[in-house]
């Protein structure tokens, strides 16, 4: 009703509402059929994957690489069981098989994801709560190690976590994650900045420590932004297969055992659709994850941790 008055009142005054069109320029059509093409050949591949993962090995993909199954085979159980890598090291000899490699990749991208996340997070609040120049100090160097990239270092880390007792450790690759240089830092230590000095002077009138305002007013204020980098850094490490290839030799992770398979496969693992079984079925947590957490994940980090 109210809409209706409201129309007749700008039409007996002259007033028209002029719609906003939006002004397609001939490189902005250009940059959408690429994208539009992109995306179509990422579900394209997708969609083969996983037809193919329903094929026989034997007969149905070499007669048939790119059409339908002619007889859909549930391939994914006997991958679970004979998807496995042999591991020779001076404290480990045997085989790993699936259910055991989902173990040691949940552990280990779910624990550097965390202290990757919580090291970054309690730097970031030091250094822009408490202005000292050792706080500058630390803000420099975070930029210059992310402007100036560092190589060659690896035989010295390597040697270093061996001298430390951390290599060949899943508890010792969550240390080896736990530093704070990287652009979550600059997303922390902006957030908390931008955090009015109210919020802790009260609490500070209230006999709050230092550590209690860290408690129980930053990093709250904080959680949305650190859960969303800590997601993100839980799928990276999910797929990350050199790590743990170099550093956790005893501990194969599913990422590690896809690029064994890949570069030695073994006789059950030789084929197309069983490699690609083995593969949907390491992108299922993944894709869960993403579904459920997907607004977080496409979300803005700057803005989420003080609305939150």
């Amino acid at each position: 009703m109210f809409k209706r008055e409201l129309a007749k009142r700008n039409k007996l005054l002259g007033i028209r509402r002029e719609r906003a069109h939006p002004k397609f320029s001939p490189v902005t059509i250009a940059m959408l059929i690429v994208l539009i093409l992109y995306v179509a050949s990422l579900f394209l591949l997708f969609f083969w994957a996983v037809l193919t993962a329903f094929k026989d090995p034997l007969l149905d993909f070499r007669t048939n690489t790119y059409g339908f199954p002619v007889e859909w085979v549930w391939n994914f159980s006997y991958v679970f069981t004979q998807f496995v890598v042999h591991v020779s090291t001076e404290t480990r000899v045997g085989v790993v098989g699936m259910a055991e490699m989902y173990l040691y990749s949940f552990l280990y991208a779910g624990g550097s994801a965390f202290f990757n996340t919580l090291v970054p997070c309690i730097t970031a609040y030091l250094c822009a709560r408490f202005k000292y120049k050792f706080s500058r100090v630390m803000h420099t160097t975070v930029l210059i190690t992310m402007v100036i990239p560092v190589v060659g270092s690896l035989p010295a880390e390597i040697r270093m976590a061996q001298s430390l007792g951390l290599y060949d450790q899943i508890w010792g690759m969550w240390i080896l994650k736990a530093n704070f240089l990287g652009m979550y830092f600059l997303v922390f230590y902006n957030i908390f900045k931008a955090l009015p000095a109210s919020y802790t002077e009260a609490a500070k009138i209230d006999g709050a420590g230092n550590m209690s305002v860290l408690l129980r007013i930053a990093l709250p204020l904080v959680r949305n932004t650190f859960f969303t980098v800590f997601l993100i850094y839980f799928i990276q490490y999910w797929n990350d297969y050199q790590t743990p290839l170099i550093y956790l030799p005893s501990y194969p992770t599913i990422a590690q055992g896809m690029y064994t398979v890949s570069v030695t496969p073994t006789q059950e693992m030789s084929y197309v659709p069983m490699r690609l079984a083995a593969a949907i079925l390491m992108l299922v947590p993944i894709l869960v994850i993403f579904l459920i957490f997907q607004k977080r994940l496409l979300g803005n980090l700057t803005v989420g941790g003080i609305k939150g």
